[in-house]
């Protein structure tokens, strides 16, 4: 019988395989997605319009540029029995789902104007929908209270007021497009009817998913931050992967001179950057004692 199987029960050694590849699988996922379609060679074709399409390359840009960084150290972590490793897996669960939903379903599949192959690259989005189902169900499994930190609460209160502000004002600005589109038909953009089906996954999702979470995670902080740390991480994960990719969704938009950044999706470049500024600052807020504990045991090694 080996070390490790004396030293871990088989199940935990199967468990910790299964993560930490699921976790590589998925960096290999989100490279091939971006190398096939817009941002690269442009084989993979999205069936969207040039504002889906230039959307799609800053969330291919944003998944390779922090996304898979962060599935990588975490997934190499976790297979080195790293207790670290968490902290970089549960940030990625929900924004794997979503983004798989969000390019599975948010084609255009009705509309003849709109060509494409993207449904021969099913298993991409299925991979990401799994392997993140995965993850976040494994990494909430490995806290406990004692992982999480000492909250002060003057500053606590500060910031939630904030975030709940912000994200007020979100809601205000999809809901009001909404709104918009039944009372007009479309929106003064001309979004709507260019790509309809888009524009209901997208207002679904972000109303029904990613703000409730963020005024859940609020809540949480405020009434019961030690036992619910490990979710707070979970959704604070999602708003620093997926608010990252969305601001850089709106910087390609902006340098490729979309006409649809207009009316109220134009409210979008000064909120989301604020509620990107927020989510990292309150992620860093969730984990600095960690870094501060990391960086003290460097120094006294060195």
């Amino acid at each position: 019988m080996s070390e490790e199987s004396v030293s871990e029960p088989r199940h935990e050694v199967f468990e910790r395989y299964t993560v930490g590849f699921t976790a590589i699988l998925c960096v290999l996922v989100l490279v091939i997605v971006a190398i096939l379609g817009p941002l690269g060679l442009g084989i993979m074709e999205h069936r969207t319009s040039q504002s889906g399409v230039y959307q799609t390359t800053g969330q291919d840009l944003a998944n390779l540029l922090l996304l898979t960084p962060i599935l990588l150290i975490g997934g190499v972590l976790h297979l080195r029995k790293r207790d670290s490793s968490k902290y970089f897996l549960i940030l990625t669960s929900i924004t794997l789902i979503y983004t798989g939903l969000s390019y599975g379903i948010g084609q255009e599949w009705s509309n003849p104007a709109y060509t494409g192959n993207i449904e021969n690259y099913f298993w991409l989005f299925w991979a990401m929908i799994v392997g993140g189902l995965i993850i976040g169900m494994s990494s909430l499994s490995m806290f406990t209270e004692d992982d999480a930190p000492e909250f002060g609460r003057r500053g606590l209160r500060i910031y939630v007021i904030l975030l709940a502000i912000f994200l007020l004002f979100f809601a205000i600005m999809w809901s009001s497009e909404v709104f918009e589109v039944i009372a007009t038909g479309n929106t003064a953009s001309g979004s709507y009817q260019s790509s309809p089906t888009v524009f209901w996954v997208i207002r679904y999702l972000d109303l029904g998913v990613s703000i409730p979470i963020g005024f859940i995670s609020i809540y949480l902080l405020v009434t019961r931050p030690k036992r619910a740390y490990p979710i707070v991480l979970l959704f604070f994960g999602f708003f620093v992967t997926l608010g990252t990719a969305v601001n850089t969704m709106a910087l390609v938009q902006v340098l490729s001179g979309d006409p649809e950044i207009a009316g109220a999706a134009s409210a979008g470049l000064v909120i989301f950057p604020v509620l990107g500024v927020l989510a990292w600052a309150g992620f860093y807020y969730l984990v600095r004692d960690k870094i501060r504990e990391k960086l003290g045991r460097t120094r006294t090694s060195g």
